[in-house]
């Protein structure tokens, strides 16, 4: 070692804004309005994608069980 003493540089404590990516305090999620808005709409949205696979994949199990019965109908 060369005998000089390195400094370690302290990271202020933080968090970063989920929206963003700025820095903010550890007790905030987000830095703005806009951003927490921002958020909502894309969580409400992905709830809304989800209850619409969820059905489409009740109505693809429903098809699918009505098909097999016709099938073993036939025979």
């Amino acid at each position: 070692m060369s005998g000089k003493k390195e400094k370690k540089l302290k990271i202020v404590d933080h968090r970063h804004c989920k929206i963003c990516g700025r820095t903010i305090l550890p007790n905030q999620e987000f830095c703005s309005e806009k951003c927490r808005k921002i958020h909502e709409e894309m969580t409400n949205r992905e709830k809304k994608m989800r209850r619409i696979l969820l059905v489409l994949y009740g109505i693809m199990i429903v098809a699918l069980v009505v098909l097999l019965a016709l099938r073993s109908a036939a025979y």
